[in-house]
């Protein structure tokens, strides 16, 4: 395989958009970070009891911290340094994993998705062990039309076959907003949802479940979880 481009996380990036990334915040952020970790361990016993390899996630509405979550489980999981994690940003009207990674000008996954890039131009290793991205830095027209041709199907069979053991979480737009959950859901082993306790109303997250009950659900994240007091983390249980 064509070695990948090697990018810098930015720690000032992460602290600003709440990413665990260093040992320093980690240690400042204890219960957060104890609540990562348990999100972790059960998001890999899912993984292992089913075969699971990719997992789509979503939310019922905006800013219930789907992309927060995605970011901290698949640090928690780089730095065991047992399988590698590809994060996508496919929330491409509203794209954010490189803003919150503090990412320089990285190609985006459109042209890919457009058949105008291979895989290899627009996956990124970082500079964490384990953890490759892909995504795109400015909001995309057309994201439904790309993500229901071949090429979505290509790029999972690539990273399959590049890295075996590897965990594929995809950040998809909110469930309720717009389609692109729906073009992905049966294309993926399983979805996650991701709500926020006192903000996502409960006829949000039934109108959410009902979209995808012809899929498989893994289960769903609480975010801003009152079982856990932490002053500026978001915490997360499953």
């Amino acid at each position: 395989y064509e070695p990948l481009r090697v990018v810098d996380i930015s720690a000032d990036a992460c602290e600003q958009n709440r990413v665990l990334l260093t040992d320093e915040q980690l240690r400042a952020f204890p219960q957060a970070s104890a609540a990562y970790r348990l999100l972790r361990s059960k998001l890999q016993q899912g993984v292992k009891r089913n075969g699971w390899f990719s997992l789509g996630v979503s939310s019922p509405t905006p800013d219930d911290g789907k992309t927060t979550t995605i970011l901290n489980v698949a640090l928690s999981i780089a730095r065991e340094k047992q399988r590698t994690v590809c994060v996508i940003d496919l929330d491409m009207r509203n794209p954010s994993i490189f803003k919150y990674f503090g990412l320089p000008d990285v190609r985006s996954i459109a042209d890919y998705l457009q058949g105008d890039a291979k895989a290899e131009d627009v996956i990124v290793q970082t500079s964490v062990r384990n953890l490759v991205v892909a995504g795109t830095l400015n909001a995309v027209d057309g994201a439904s039309e790309m993500l229901a041709g071949p090429r979505f199907e290509q790029l999972l069979e690539y990273i399959r076959d590049r890295w075996p053991d590897s965990i594929v979480l995809l950040d998809l737009p909110p469930v309720n907003v717009t389609d692109e959950a729906l073009v992905v859901a049966p294309r993926v082993d399983a979805m996650l949802l991701v709500v926020s306790e006192g903000k996502t109303q409960r006829s949000d997250l039934e109108r959410a479940l009902g979209v995808l009950s012809d899929y498989r659900v893994a289960g769903v994240i609480i975010n801003r979880s009152s079982d856990f007091h932490v002053a500026k983390y978001d915490n997360y249980s499953m």
